[in-house]
Parts: structure tokens; C-alpha cells; sequence
């Protein structure tokens, strides 16, 4: 009797195999038939799964922003508030070999979507569900007396979504800070929340 396959699990694998071919050859050197000798598939089996390549891109772009917020926010945590935003970035930001290994494919997807519309939708999408989950982390730190007086949310979500974006472009292409990159990348995520922290305030008085 033929194994069944679950659609979700195989379609999942796809993807992971069109992350390693973007990272390795960039978009505009991804094609379905790199994609799928990576995933040691036929072509018809990665349409039917995937379909076409502007298909799979823009299904790549938006499942690995999901990783990257599953890692980020591990929704149902117990972090709540300013703790659960210096979590949020930590995960996000290129301290490792997987959290860099996703950071370039992000890299990769962004360069590309100066001129893919439809990548560019995904990732206007994408940076949506984002700006939801951290208005979450300043809605509570804002309900547990956490923030310091004039902090604004969207200015703060603005300032992380830069920052995270800024550092894997600096950190990956540029190969700013290679040595000693996780540290300088420590301070720099904790300097990011505790310049939003009312302690900090009565820290300088």
C-alpha cells in the first residue's frame, strides 16, 4: 500500500528547499527545476504542491516570516510586556547560524521585492501580522507601568522593524560586525528596550 502523504508536512519540505536554493543562488538565480533537485522531487510534484514560481517564492517569503515570528513571539509564552519585545528581538536579529542562515534569505527576498510586486505585497502583509503582535508586547508593557512617559508605539515598532532589517543587511552583506557579532548584538537589543524603560528613567535622576 503507497504511504500517504501529508500535504501540509511535504509542502513544508518544499519550501525549506527553496530557502537553501535562494540562499545559495539568490531569486533571480532560483528556478523550480533547482528547487526541485533540491528537494529530490519532480517538477510536476512541485507544482502540484507549490505551483508556479512566482508562486513559490511569494509562498517562501511568507513562511519564513512566519518562522521567524514563531521563534520570535512564541505565542503562548510567558514573557509579557518589555521582556517579550527584547525576546522578540533577540530571535529576530543574526546572532547564530540558523537565525543568520534565515536573515539571509529575508535578505534575499527583499533585494528582490524592489522589483516583484507580488513579493513585495507578501512582504507588506507579512510586516502587518508583525506590527499586530508587537503592538501586543507595548500594549502590555504600557498596562504593567513598564514604559517611560511619551513612548509611542508605532515609532517604536517602526525603530524595530528597522533594526532587525538593518542588521541582517549589514551583518550579511556587508559583513559588518562578523567578529563578535552576537555580543555587539546583545548590547544593541538591550540598549533598544531599556531606552523604552521607565527604570531606566529613574536610573538618571
Amino acid at each position: 500500500m503507497p504511504r500517504l502523504v501529508d500535504h501540509g508536512e511535504r509542502r513544508a519540505e518544499l519550501l525549506v528547499a527553496a530557502w537553501r536554493v535562494v540562499r545559495a543562488r539568490g531569486v533571480e538565480g532560483t528556478t523550480t527545476r533547482a528547487i526541485a533537485d533540491e528537494a529530490g522531487c519532480s517538477l510536476s510534484v512541485l507544482a502540484h504542491f507549490l505551483g508556479g514560481k512566482d508562486d513559490i517564492l511569494v509562498a517562501a517569503q511568507a513562511a519564513m516570516y512566519e518562522r521567524i515570528v514563531a521563534r520570535a513571539f512564541r505565542l503562548g509564552g510567558a514573557l509579557a510586556g518589555l521582556a517579550a519585545l527584547r525576546a522578540a528581538l533577540e530571535a529576530a536579529l543574526p546572532f547564530d547560524d540558523e537565525r543568520a542562515a534565515d536573515a539571509h534569505v529575508n535578505v534575499a527576498f527583499a533585494g528582490a521585492a524592489l522589483s516583484h510586486p507580488r513579493l513585495a505585497a507578501s512582504r507588506r502583509e507579512s510586516h502587518v501580522q508583525i506590527r499586530e503582535l508587537l503592538r501586543v508586547c507595548m500594549r502590555e508593557a504600557r498596562e504593567r507601568g513598564e514604559l517611560r512617559p511619551g513612548v509611542i508605539d508605532d515609532a517604536v515598532i517602526d525603530d524595530f522593524i528597522i533594526l532587525v532589517e538593518g542588521s541582517a543587511l549589514l551583518s550579511l552583506v556587508d559583513g559588518w560586525a562578523e567578529e563578535g557579532r552576537a555580543g555587539r548584538l546583545t548590547r544593541i537589543a538591550a540598549t533598544f528596550v531599556d531606552r523604552l524603560s521607565n527604570h531606566t528613567e529613574r536610573a538618571e535622576q
